[in-house]
């Protein structure tokens, strides 16, 4: 063979090896999975998701159930199979109404929150018996979420109602606060060594402990400005004690002698927590990681001083979607950042390998 027909043979070869290994070595970047987001009111929700505004929504009881039993939606998860027994709302006080001179505001603290032990107490022993203050209960969560009873029905099989802070709920505060510093919501503690040192410096127990001492008062001691977020039924107890018709002709709050005030609803937990640090109001009913991150962020002063459910929320999709990956570049509501329900459909996204990002991001 010639020489220079060898020297052909030997580039082709080159050529062809040359191509065979940037085929091997070339692999293309994985396509990024994106769920996006809206913030849109969970009384919004269903509504959103008739007119394909959203795909998908992650909200509270009763607007998750408001979905489901009219066939608008599917559950893909309920917050409890993701992370079961979580803690959710709880009743925090702004520190400077319960450390005023004022020496009563301490006593009111704890009498409002012997309210809530009394409503919560009455809702799990209804649940459990029935009869008719089983649909008095019913009734009156329909009055306060503008839902019907079916829904509301739908809603408290998912709602775990207590009241204790124990260790175990704690150490979910410590999980919340850092998977907030895991996905970039948090960049520092505000001076607290480690995730424990600061839930236990928001968390105080003794208006509990103080609250099982509260009898009665035949006169009103006191007024505390209570804040709520609209029609959420994991704080069912405030709409049990604020039911004058329980309890001979006065609400529960009145029964131990406090008189409450309340702004409209909040859209969410982090609106309420903003409503502290406008003082309109000193007490207030919200999900526990908006809390959390906004005493962190925005070193709004607080205390959480009962808790008042766990579970109670899911991440759910238009009918005919079965599974989260069928959400890929879809729009999911969410009642907006800071939300435990935003926080859980953040982490959710990530364990599934998705990035959440904001619509029109």
């Amino acid at each position: 063979m010639k020489r220079s027909a060898i020297y052909a043979v030997i580039i082709a070869i080159i050529a062809i090896l040359a191509v065979v290994s940037a085929a091997v070595l070339y692999k293309p970047a994985a396509e990024e999975k994106v769920v996006y987001w809206s913030a849109i009111a969970p009384a919004n929700q269903r509504a959103a998701l008739q007119t394909n505004t959203v795909q998908g929504a992650v909200s509270w009881e009763p607007y998750v159930s408001d979905s489901l039993v009219d066939g608008t939606a599917t559950v893909i998860a309920w917050s409890n199979d993701i992370w079961p027994h979580h803690p959710c709302c709880v009743i925090a006080v702004k520190k400077s109404f319960a450390d005023s001179e004022v020496a009563k505001n301490n006593d009111l603290v704890a009498r409002v929150i012997r309210a809530h032990i009394d409503a919560t107490n009455w809702i799990i022993e209804t649940i459990e018996n029935g009869g008719d203050n089983y649909t008095k209960l019913l009734e009156i969560g329909a009055q306060f979420s503008d839902r019907n009873t079916t829904v509301v029905e739908s809603a408290i099989e998912h709602i775990e109602f207590n009241y204790e802070i124990t260790e175990q709920v704690k150490k979910w505060f410590e999980n919340y606060t850092s998977m907030f510093a895991d996905l970039g919501q948090i960049t520092s503690l505000g001076g607290y060594p480690n995730v424990t040192a600061f839930v236990n410096s928001i968390v105080n127990t003794s208006y509990l402990e103080k609250a099982m001492a509260v009898e009665p008062s035949d006169t009103i001691l006191g007024t505390v400005k209570l804040g709520y977020l609209m029609g959420d039924l994991h704080q069912f107890a405030r709409a049990v004690a604020m039911n004058e018709t329980l309890w001979g002709g006065k609400t529960l709050f009145e029964k131990y002698g406090v008189e409450i005030q309340s702004p409209l609803p909040y859209a969410n937990g982090a609106f309420l927590m903003d409503g502290f640090a406008r003082d309109e109001i000193d007490m207030g009913y919200l999900g526990s990681p908006p809390a959390l991150l906004k005493r962190i962020n925005a070193n709004i002063q607080i205390e959480i001083v009962s808790l008042v459910n766990s579970g109670g929320s899911a991440i759910i999709a238009k009918a005919g979607i079965a599974s989260f990956d069928e959400l890929d570049g879809q729009t999911i509501a969410t009642p907006g950042p800071g939300s435990i329900q935003h926080l859980l459909l953040m982490f959710y996204a990530n364990e599934h390998g998705y990035k959440l990002k904001l619509k029109g991001t």
